[in-house]
């Protein structure tokens, strides 16, 4: 038997099996088109992580105080990488702030969320040096001293603060702090590019 003729003899007895089977049912296949977002629904959804991050950023503060300072100490901190003639600058007042918060008559939780809050928004915009303000706190419960001490405790676990001390007289004095701010990647490019025109 030639090949065509068994070709043939195959397709022949292949439809003679398959006459009784019958087709299943097709299911209709919908399409859902999920609407782009708008970019005022982009911007909120950007706002509220951003939100997010900060709350997350203050909830890791404690509002436990762990290590006390009198109203009129002078505070000072600063990372291993801040070189000792620019924490000298701090000290003495020599970087105007550019930036400043004022902590008075806020309770604990909601300074706490303020800080966090500022120091981000510091860091996003390219703020260098800052002030806080958080009094010397005389009359402050349990103890005195009470934001300030926090503010002592809180500035130090911020990823963003490179440096912190109590300022000079002309600035709130030991009622208020400078604060070093670590650069954003646009304020590195801009030094880059300043650095390489020299």
């Amino acid at each position: 038997m030639s090949k065509n003729n068994q070709a043939i003899n195959d397709i022949d007895l292949f439809r003679e099996l398959m006459q009784d089977v019958k087709p299943l049912p097709q299911e209709e296949i919908t399409t859902v088109k999920t609407p782009k977002a708008s970019a005022e629904s982009l911007e909120e959804r950007r706002r509220a992580a951003e939100a997010k991050v900060e709350d997350d950023a203050a909830a890791a503060l404690s509002e436990e105080v762990r290590e006390w300072v009198a109203p009129t100490d002078i505070i000072g901190w600063k990372n291993d990488g801040v070189q000792d003639g620019v924490f000298r600058q701090l000290k003495r007042g020599n970087y105007e702030p550019q930036a400043t918060l004022n902590l008075h008559q806020l309770r604990v939780s909601e300074a706490r969320r303020e800080v966090a809050g500022f120091i981000k928004e510091c860091y996003r915009t390219g703020v260098r040096t800052a002030l806080i303000i958080h009094g010397q706190g005389l009359k402050s419960q349990p103890r005195p001293a009470l934001l300030k001490s926090l503010c002592y405790q809180w500035l130090p676990e911020l990823e963003h603060v490179l440096a912190i001390h109590s300022a000079q007289k002309f600035h709130g004095g030991s009622g208020a702090s400078y604060v070093i701010i670590r650069k954003n990647s646009a304020v590195k490019l801009a030094t880059k590019e300043q650095n390489r025109k020299r």
